[in-house]
């Protein structure tokens, strides 16, 4: 039974990092895209003067791909230890998305000032970061908080449909 327990949590790590930085690289893609769209409004100054993220101008460099999976395993860890099923079951889930999403920031945080990914010094930068983050997590979280409803209301269907049949195999 623990050995089944660890591989659970193992392919739900997996999962977890697999959702996390496939967003993540796409999220970097179109950010490059509208960037260099836009690159006629940026006057003379280069993405990458601004943002390691986009070093060598065309396209995603390995340094950033591999900074972004460092990233993902972290936020998927952190993801897997207040979300799992098998670690964490007495916390609200507002409790552990507000969690996540404090981890979430301070994760970011620490790798945009390591790595460089704006500059440490834009004040507009970092607001338009934590707003952006908080946006994004408001949303996904209405999306999930409506998902579960309508499971919730799915499953006690069913369940009263089991209850109403096996009452009247019973009778």
């Amino acid at each position: 039974m623990e050995k089944r327990i660890k591989t659970a949590l193992f392919i739900e790590f997996l999962r977890g990092f697999a959702v996390v930085f496939a967003f993540s690289i796409l999220a970097m893609s179109i950010a490059g895209t509208l960037i260099e769209k836009s690159g006629a409004q940026m006057n003379d100054v280069q993405m990458w003067e601004i943002s390691t993220l986009f070093s060598l101008g065309n396209g995603l460099p390995y340094s950033t791909i591999f900074q972004l999976a460092g990233f993902s395993i972290l936020i998927s860890f952190f993801s897997m230890l207040l979300f799992s099923e098998h670690l964490q079951n007495k916390m609200r889930f507002l409790v552990r998305g507000l969690l996540l999403l404090f981890f979430t920031l301070i994760t970011t945080s620490i790798f945009a000032v390591i790595f460089n990914w704006f500059p440490p010094n834009s004040l507009q930068t970092w607001i338009g970061f934590v707003l952006c983050t908080i946006i994004c997590f408001v949303i996904s979280f209405t999306l999930t908080l409506f998902k579960m409803k309508l499971e919730g209301k799915k499953y006690n269907k069913l369940l009263a449909d089991y209850k109403t049949r096996h009452n009247n195999i019973k009778e």
